[in-house]
């Protein structure tokens, strides 16, 4: 009898065991969720009925309800979830996300979402930026509209803007490049998501501080219209007394007024008709900026960096599957119509008492030892390297040099040569999984520059 209560007893602690880590855990977990939103009260109330989180498992929070600050209404949340491809990272979750230093992937989706565009949190809702000096594009044809507001929503037929959104954090091998999606599906508005990569500064980290130093590497967005479209062609072919059907034409025409300055000589119909066909209904575009050299946030947000944000070379554009490559005077409105909100944007995340630009520090020569008291050694002249533009026909003399080629089609490449044929050239690159090697042709090389 004893026995078998001794056996008995084993199962029955390793039981209780489990259930201990687990309700340690659960409350280290709810622990840590509290702290964030008490850290959140000043700008608003999140509260919600439920929290689950399994050991080494995701974690989910149920009806959740988020009060904005000096609000009466509330955004509704069905159901959170954070979750991590890594289990290791809920033991150190707390740790990872107080000091921004993520060492594990970690996503954040948010399912049935419901704002209330009647809410009085919806009173300054403006879904496209606008100029107070003009319209903005989307009513240019509008009527007495000037701009896309609460009013206009509901006008089109909104009430809830209702659906799921999702965030995605993850760091490279080498923890020196920082991966963020963002993507959102609005039932009968919008599908969207952006893809950011980000080149981060000293320790990685996301806080404020470093954020304002982390660069941007690569940012790509695509846009698919669920049915705002059709609203939104409806509503201003009313505004204007013009048949729905005979709208984008108008729309198109109102656009060529507007940025082409009503000339007759303006080249940009490409442009043109790029814009009036994103706005047909089903559409999809898809952008794509790649810089040659990766731009600090803080840089970005400063106001002298207007004119260096983008070239066309660095700047990708796709509408319902049409690739459009931009000509110089496109280049300008395009710039013009987005320059300023990515400034806006990166100003948000920045403080701008901080943008100060930091003094280039120049390092001294090394000082010299005498040989005997009062004798000093003749130095030999230094000669400095740098990256030098460089014939393609003169490549085969330096290969196992460091080079740096950007290609016609705006791909830049960066890395050691290590052979030139007839045709071709072949770069060592680094990776994150080791090196690898790519062949480019010459005929497609644009510009390349070698370190000598």
């Amino acid at each position: 009898m004893r026995r078998w209560l001794k056996w008995l007893l084993i199962p029955l602690i390793l039981i209780l065991l489990v259930v201990g880590v687990q309700g340690y855990y659960w409350y280290q977990v709810k622990s840590d969720i509290d702290s964030l939103i008490a850290s959140v009260r000043p700008f608003a109330k999140v509260e919600y009925a439920d929290i689950s989180a399994s050991f080494l498992g995701q974690v989910s929070l149920d009806e959740i309800t988020i009060q904005p600050q000096g609000s009466k209404n509330k955004i509704i949340i069905q159901q959170a979830l954070l979750a991590s491809s890594s289990r290791a990272f809920f033991l150190t979750a707390h740790v990872q996300l107080r000091t921004g230093v993520l060492d594990d992937p970690v996503s954040l989706t948010l399912l049935g979402l419901s704002y209330d565009i009647d809410a009085d949190y919806a009173e300054n809702l403006l879904l496209f930026s606008s100029d107070p000096q003009k319209k903005s594009l989307d009513t240019l044809l509008c009527g007495e509209t000037g701009v896309i507001d609460q009013a206009a929503m509901q006008a089109m037929g909104y009430r809830y803007l209702q659906g799921d959104l999702s965030l995605l954090l993850e760091s490279s091998a080498n923890k020196k490049l920082m991966k963020v999606r963002l993507a959102a599906e609005l039932a009968q508005f919008m599908k969207g998501e952006v893809n950011l990569w980000l080149a981060l500064h000293q320790g990685g980290t996301l806080r404020r501080e470093g954020l304002a130093k982390t660069a941007i590497q690569m940012l790509g967005m695509t846009v698919s219209d669920l049915g705002y479209n059709k609203r939104w062609k409806t509503f201003c072919a009313q505004q204007e007394g013009v048949l729905a059907t005979d709208y984008l034409n108008r729309y198109r025409s109102a656009l060529a007024e507007n940025l082409g300055d009503g000339s007759a000589e303006y080249r940009g119909a490409r442009l043109l008709d790029a814009l009036a066909s994103a706005r047909s209904e089903g559409s999809h575009m898809a952008a794509r900026w790649e810089p040659a050299i990766p731009l600090e946030i803080q840089k970005l947000a400063s106001p002298k960096s207007g004119d260096v944000l983008f070239s066309s070379a660095e700047f990708a554009l796709q509408v319902n599957g049409k690739v459009l490559e931009l000509l110089d005077q496109e280049w300008e409105v395009m710039h013009d119509l987005f320059g300023g909100d990515l400034r806006r944007a990166a100003l948000a995340m920045v403080e701008s008492k901080k943008m100060v630009a930091e003094p280039e520090v120049v390092q001294d020569a090394t000082a010299m030892k005498e040989i005997f008291p009062g004798v000093m050694p003749i130095r030999p002249p230094e000669v400095k390297k740098a990256f030098l533009e460089t014939p393609v026909t003169d490549l085969g003399s330096y290969v196992g040099s460091p080079v740096k080629l950007r290609t016609f089609f705006g791909r830049d490449m960066e890395g050691v040569l290590v052979d030139v044929t007839t045709g071709a050239i072949s770069i060592r690159h680094q990776v994150e999984q080791g090196r690898a090697t790519f062949p480019v042709a010459k005929d497609k090389i644009a510009l390349i520059e070698v370190y000598r």
